[in-house]
Formats: structure tokens, C-alpha cells, sequence
């Protein structure tokens, strides 16, 4: 009788491994999956990695149209001040754009000749 006591706490020694063997594999792989599936979310769901990259980009993009529409409206500005203000600049656009001349102008127009 003594030899089965004996045996009897090797195997529940033995046993006792495995369960914890299997207990560990199980939480490795719960893990693994739950890891992987926290990756996932973070990549691709709505506000992942991809999406804010993405708005990243359309921001670059919007940014460059406002540096862009602010220095045409610095130019556009600057332009509306000389036509209010400077007279020379309005007869260079009145010539130039409208074709007008002084009374007792000579105009002279260069055609090319086509070859």
C-alpha cells in the first residue's frame, strides 16, 4: 500500500505540470489572438493608423491652398490699392488690357509674317 501512496503523488505531480503547461499555451495563445486583434483595430478601424495618414495627406494638400490663397489675395490686395491709388499703374492696364491711347497717339502694330 505504501508503493500506490507513493505513485499517487508522482502522478498528481505530473499532472499538476501539464494542467500548467496547458493553462499557460492557452494563455499564450488568448494573448497572441488578442494581441493580434488590438493590431488590427489600430491599423484599420476608423480612427486607425491608415485613416489619420490619409487625413495627414488632405492636410498637406489643404494647407498648400491656403498658402497659396493667401498670396493671391496679398497680390490682389496690393493690385486694388494701385488701381485706387497710383494713376500711372491704371493707364499701364487701360493700354495694355483695353488698348486705349491718348488723343494724338500713334499706334503702331508689328505683324509677323507666317512662314
Amino acid at each position: 500500500m505504501s508503493k500506490v501512496r507513493e505513485k499517487a503523488p508522482a502522478e498528481n505531480k505530473k499532472r499538476k505540470e501539464k494542467d500548467n503547461k496547458k493553462r499557460i499555451l492557452i494563455l499564450l495563445i488568448v494573448s497572441v489572438v488578442f494581441f493580434v486583434f488590438l493590431i488590427l483595430i489600430t491599423v484599420f478601424s476608423e480612427k486607425g493608423i491608415i485613416h489619420i495618414y490619409h487625413l495627414n495627406k488632405k492636410l498637406v494638400v489643404i494647407k498648400a491652398d491656403i498658402d497659396r490663397l493667401q498670396n493671391e489675395n496679398q497680390r490682389l490686395k496690393r493690385e486694388i490699392h494701385a488701381l485706387k491709388t497710383d494713376f500711372s499703374y491704371i493707364e499701364k492696364i487701360a493700354r495694355e488690357d483695353l488698348g486705349l491711347v491718348k488723343p494724338g497717339e500713334l499706334v503702331l502694330e508689328f505683324v509677323q509674317k507666317r512662314k
